[in-house]
């Protein structure tokens, strides 16, 4: 297998991009975007796909729904999705977004410190929860986070380095869905540290199916960590319940299916990996002159489905030069057997 070595940033990224091979494939593309740089996505168990537009580039449409026909509409609405033509939308910045059994849609936005919880079945708000300031440091950057549907609790990796040069104090920031009560935990964790200086800490983060185990890991790290997902009541047991699970490349989304296997959007060698207790594998390459699979959603289909947007090639984190394509991409490949 040919490999091409492309050295951005200093150290932080060092990306590989992987020419055509016969024993990996290359994932499908199922929706390009020239409009918005999506972030994350979500997908409903009827298979609804609702995208977030990326605050890295100002995006002014922060959440969109793709149709089965390719068509993209703002969602919900603009008066909570959409800040164009001076607009002051509801949602001011996000990136992670998910669907629960119940057909609500939870938008983190993290430029209003909030979750916007919107009932997709009914097309109705559902709640608020604000997100206290005392949980949080002047540099948060609240990403990704874990629905705990079985606990009614969220955990955030909070990545800090917010305006991505400053030195990380990662943490989980961890709400009570009814209650809103909120506390900060594990701050400064080795398993939530970047490998070298200047790397970027705590970002990846999931829960499996039976809301058991938390997987997690820093954006700069080499490993996947898995914590139970009953112990967030206390600090103490978070920390004396933290494990290693799986070695993993540099990765910005994670997602597991049912038998413990944790998909990776693997930015070092541009593709979408798998890791659990045989190691980390390589499942599907990137279209050609594509780069930085991002948020990942397990599909009902048998796919594992990928959001791929360029962020190595913005400005903010290519030294102040964008050399973005403007075309980017949802993808999807098959779920390993």
């Amino acid at each position: 297998m040919k490999k091409i070595n492309k050295i951005l940033i200093g150290s932080i990224f060092a990306l590989t991009t992987y020419s055509s091979a016969n024993d990996i494939d290359v994932v499908q593309t199922v929706a390009s975007f020239n409009e918005i740089r999506p972030a994350n996505m979500a997908m409903s168990k009827d298979g609804r796909i609702f995208v977030t537009g990326h605050p890295i580039v100002n995006s002014n449409t922060k959440v969109l729904e793709l149709s089965l026909n390719g068509t993209k509409t703002i969602y919900p609405n603009k008066e909570y999705s959409d800040s164009s033509n001076g607009n002051n939308s509801v949602i001011k910045a996000t990136i992670g977004v998910t669907v629960d059994n119940k057909n609500n849609l939870w938008v983190l936005d993290m430029g209003s410190k909030q979750f916007v919880v919107w009932n997709i079945k009914e097309n109705k708000l559902n709640k608020i929860i604000k997100i206290p300031e005392n949980v949080l440091t002047p540099t948060s950057f609240l990403q990704d986070f874990a629905l705990d549907e079985k606990r009614n609790r969220i955990i955030i990796a909070d990545m800090t380095q917010g305006d991505l040069k400053s030195a990380p104090t990662p943490a989980f920031v961890v709400i009570d869905t009814i209650t809103g009560k909120s506390s900060r935990i594990a701050q400064n964790h080795p398993s939530m540290m970047p490998d070298f200086e200047g790397g970027f800490a705590l970002n990846p983060i999931t829960i499996d199916s039976n809301f058991e185990w938390i997987y997690f890991g820093a954006l700069n790290g080499k490993m996947i960590y898995k914590v139970s997902a009953s112990s967030f009541n206390d600090e103490k047991e978070v920390i004396k319940n933290i494990k290693e699970y799986a070695p993993k490349p540099y990765s910005d989304g994670i997602k597991v299916d049912k038998n413990k296997n944790v998909y990776i959007t693997d930015i070092e060698n541009q593709a979408i990996g798998v890791s659990n207790k045989n190691g980390y594998k390589i499942i599907a390459t990137l279209p050609k002159d594509q780069s930085w699979p991002d948020g990942l959603e397990i599909g009902n289909d048998g796919y594992i489905y990928a959001v791929i947007n360029q962020l190595n090639r913005t400005a903010a984190l290519n030294k102040g030069k964008d050399e973005s394509t403007g075309t980017y991409l949802i993808v999807k490949t098959p779920l390993i057997k």
